[in-house]
């Protein structure tokens, strides 16, 4: 990718370097959630707004090509109007502000690399943390240091993702390479104890596509004909053994995938909420509730509260309806999800069209987040929400493509 071009502020601190560091930090203190780290996070968030204006002129021609981001932050805005919940909806919509501009910041300053060394950093502190929790029986092996392994599992899947990126990257230093290399395998252990299925099968379809779209390339076996016939014929059998097995047997693949996994066809229960979740939308359909306005568990006589009585939840439990767009349907109407899954699309759009450069392996990096962003987006909220780091990569990954065109164009 090209290089930034910064100013030194001493022989060993860059501002590239400089940023690097708090964009780690950043990512480290928004990995997992713990007491008081606002007092971290909030201070890091008002520096990148400032460097977000020291840096504006640098910014604006790539936010002039991406001004759709800002569109679900102002309906979030907007929502204060009708929302009961105005002082949090006004306050999570600055949080949500905050989080696209440090977007800009970390995608203007900072490169790819970068941002994939950052993650493995982060990542690699909770799972060397959750393994020595797991070793030392001061916990549950299977969900470390996070609230379960569900979320234990996703989290190591975003260090196998940076890590199988880095020891796939050439251009990275080989001690970096060496270091990713064994964090690679730490988080091949950990998603295994996890016993997560969402995790296994992403980080089964991460590695054939870092091989596949960032390794294979490189090896010149694509100019072969010899390669796409043996693909065509690992097919072709492959496909008739499956129809051949299925003729003979009476197996529903999903539910056999879901029993293997410990897993019922309500997917936990999430499927009795999607269903509430309707009938909330059908109340109001346009509009929207609000940030806060469903999830009211103190007020006895909301549905809210016969939620949490049904899934034997404490009033104080933070709890979502476990699917991105069911959630903000229910708080931000279909409105609000029409915008959202508009500026989705967008956001891919730009990342598939970046495939045609010459970084590929970033890429195919991002091409990955959006994966696991859309995937996790069906089971669990967060997709586009405020401070959540796999949005924050989501968008970064587009507007890395913009900053790059633009740089070319001065060029």
């Amino acid at each position: 990718m090209s290089s930034i071009q910064t100013s030194p502020m001493s022989p060993f601190m860059t501002d590239r370097r400089r940023d690097h560091v708090l964009v780690t930090i950043w990512f480290i203190t928004s990995f997992r959630q713990f007491p008081y780290d606002e007092l971290i996070l909030y201070p890091l968030a008002l520096y990148f707004a400032w460097a977000f204006i020291r840096d504006f002129p640098r910014i604006f021609p790539v936010l002039m090509r991406s001004v759709i981001l800002f569109a679900f932050p102002l309906w979030w805005f907007l929502s204060a109007l009708w929302g009961e919940q105005t002082a949090l909806i006004l306050k999570s919509g600055l949080q949500l502000i905050l989080t696209v501009l440090i977007c800009y910041c970390i995608a203007t300053r900072l490169t790819a690399r970068d941002v994939i060394v950052s993650l493995l950093i982060a990542a690699g502190i909770f799972g060397v943390w959750s393994a020595i929790v797991g070793l030392t029986g001061s916990g549950i092996a299977a969900r470390g240091v996070f609230a379960s392994k569900n979320a234990m599992g996703a989290a190591m899947v975003i260090l196998w993702l940076a890590a199988l990126c880095i020891v796939s990257d050439p251009g990275s230093d080989r001690r970096i390479r060496w270091i990713a290399f064994a964090a690679a395998c730490l988080a091949a252990w950990q998603i295994s104890i996890s016993n997560s299925a969402t995790a296994m099968l992403l980080a089964a379809g991460i590695a054939v596509l870092v091989f596949f779209l960032g390794v294979v390339p490189h090896t010149g076996i694509l100019r072969r004909v010899g390669f796409y016939v043996a693909v065509l014929l690992v097919l072709g059998v492959g496909m008739i053994g499956l129809a051949s097995y299925s003729a003979m047997q009476d197996v529903d693949p999903i539910t056999t995938t879901l029993d293997a996994f410990g897993k019922d066809t309500t997917l936990t229960g999430r499927t009795v909420l999607w269903q509430y979740a309707t009938t909330q939308i059908r109340q109001d359909p346009l509009l929207g509730v609000g940030t806060g306005g469903f999830w009211t568990p103190y007020d006895g006589l909301s549905q809210a509260s016969r939620i949490y009585t049904e899934y034997h939840k404490g009033k104080s439990a933070h709890f979502s309806f476990h699917n991105s767009y069911y959630e903000i349907a229910v708080h931000q109407g279909l409105i609000g999800l029409g915008i959202v899954i508009v500026t989705t699309l967008w956001i891919m759009f730009r990342i598939l069209l970046s495939f045609r450069g010459t970084d590929r392996l970033s890429v195919v990096f991002f091409m990955c987040v959006t994966g696991i962003t859309l995937l996790r987006s069906i089971t669990e909220v967060g997709l586009l929400s405020p401070f959540s780091l796999m949005s924050m990569l989501f968008i970064v990954g587009a507007l890395f493509p913009l900053r790059e065109a633009q740089e070319g164009t001065e060029e």
